[in-house]
């Protein structure tokens, strides 16, 4: 750990001199802390059909992640650098592994702030920075996952007649390295963004927070170094928070998605495609004891049965995370947020302030299929809790379980997938 702090160190005393050559060191406000987490989780038959050449029937991870935190402050201004260290072991070149779990050694964030710049322009932040918006179906940084959605850009805080504004210019970052064997190794290589891949937008929430408006343009093409779908999407989406009655408690989320895609990633593929797509979500819930909150759930996004046709209907969901949606993501694979129609019942409940436990089931469908294939994907139940044991230490454990529909029996592994995990995090 001695590594990353020196070099932290090393990073705010860079940032230090932007701010001013005759900034003394008494008038510095500075932090530095982070956290560290180890998860084991075990996975028994894989969730999507697939042969035993392709996967293997049981399959194990232990996932660390640290994370390194330095802050320095003077007056309107800030400066932060996080360093993130993600790494996987016990996984036997699982297929599944890519550099969403696997993140050597980067600089995640790298950034200044200048606060209070004018009477309506409350921040403008530049640098690397990761970025958690509103419902985090469109655009998050993700917590359960192993890594972090990074950005380099700028982004601006604003405020309009009690309405907050942030707008936004970023070049998305893509984790490196990218192939089996290196991600297998735990191996590092600077992440990069490309100036092909840019995503821009704005954010907007009304004066109560009952309403919040997501407008997102993601424009992309091939480079040298970069494979893509060559996308040219945009994507709004419309929050609203309601309370029907005294208690009860919902919220409904419409996202409308239009633009051009490719299939693929492969150089061959030059065909822009029509997209079409949208997602719905939609919940409402009331506290059923002192302690327990419930709320009945669904979630529904377009999806394509043919990729032979020139339009897409897949719902893309751009740098989003869906794991407080559909499940544990990383070992688990949670279900991609497209072509999909889920329902079901979820209670948090807290005691005492150190326990946290949450139960949640969902009946899931595929939305389309072809015409001779079932689209009941199965019934799913999870459950995690969480014990704050002291200020630096948390525990957690959970697990779920698939009762798979005719829609996955297919495949070498046909019989239900069981899944847990277990683990702790440490704050310094």
């Amino acid at each position: 750990m001695k590594a990353p702090i020196a070099q932290l160190r090393f990073i705010l005393a860079v940032i230090g001199t932007l701010f001013c050559d005759q900034i003394l060191a008494q008038d510095l406000d500075t932090s530095l802390g982070g956290s560290y987490r180890l998860r084991y989780e075990s996975l028994n038959n894989p969730i999507f059909p697939t042969t035993a050449e392709v996967r293997t029937q049981t399959n194990q991870r232990l996932s660390s992640r640290l994370l390194v935190n330095g802050r320095i402050s003077y007056g309107h201004w800030e400066g932060v650098a996080q360093l993130q260290d993600s790494r996987a072991m016990l996984d036997d070149n699982d297929p599944s592994l890519t550099s969403n779990q696997v993140n050597t050694f980067e600089p995640l964030q790298f950034y200044i702030r200048y606060s209070n710049v004018s009477e309506n322009i409350s921040a403008i932040t530049a640098g690397r920075m990761t970025v958690d918006h509103g419902s985090r179906r469109l655009l998050a940084k993700g917590i359960y996952r192993n890594t972090a959605n990074a950005f380099d850009g700028i982004m601006i805080d604003t405020h309009w007649h009690n309405w907050k504004v942030r707008g936004f210019y970023l070049l998305p970052v893509s984790r490196l390295p990218t192939d089996a064997d290196s991600l297998d190794n735990n191996d590092r290589a600077f992440d990069k963004s490309d100036r092909r891949r840019r995503f821009y937008g704005f954010y907007v929430t009304s004066p109560n927070n009952q309403w919040a408006i997501q407008n997102y343009w993601l424009k992309e093409a091939d480079g040298p170094n970069l494979a893509t779908k060559n996308r040219d999407l945009y994507t709004l989406s419309v929050n609203y928070a309601y309370t029907p009655f005294a208690q009860w408690k919902g919220t409904v989320e419409v996202v409308g998605q239009t633009g051009t895609a490719r299939e693929t990633k492969a150089a061959t593929d030059t065909l822009d495609k029509t997209v079409r797509a949208w997602m719905v979500h939609a919940d409402i819930g009331k506290p059923v004891s002192d302690n327990t909150f419930m709320r009945a759930e669904l979630d529904l996004a377009s999806g394509d049965n043919n990729g032979a046709d020139t339009t897409i209907n897949d719902f893309d969901t751009l740098y989003g995370v869906r794991r407080f949606d559909f499940g544990p993501t990383d070992v688990y694979q949670a279900f991609p947020r497209r072509n999909l129609l889920a329902g079901g019942i979820r209670s948090v409940t807290k005691l005492t302030g150190a326990h946290n436990i949450m139960v949640a089931y969902k009946a899931l469908w595929y939305l389309k299929t072809t015409t001779s294939d079932d689209k009941f994907i199965g019934h799913q139940l999870e459950a995690r809790w969480r014990y704050q044991v002291n200020e630096q230490l948390q525990v957690a454990m959970g697990g779920a379980y698939l009762n798979k529909g005719a829609a996955l029996t297919s495949g070498d592994y046909p019989d239900d997938s069981l899944f847990g995990f277990t683990g702790f995090k440490v704050t310094f």
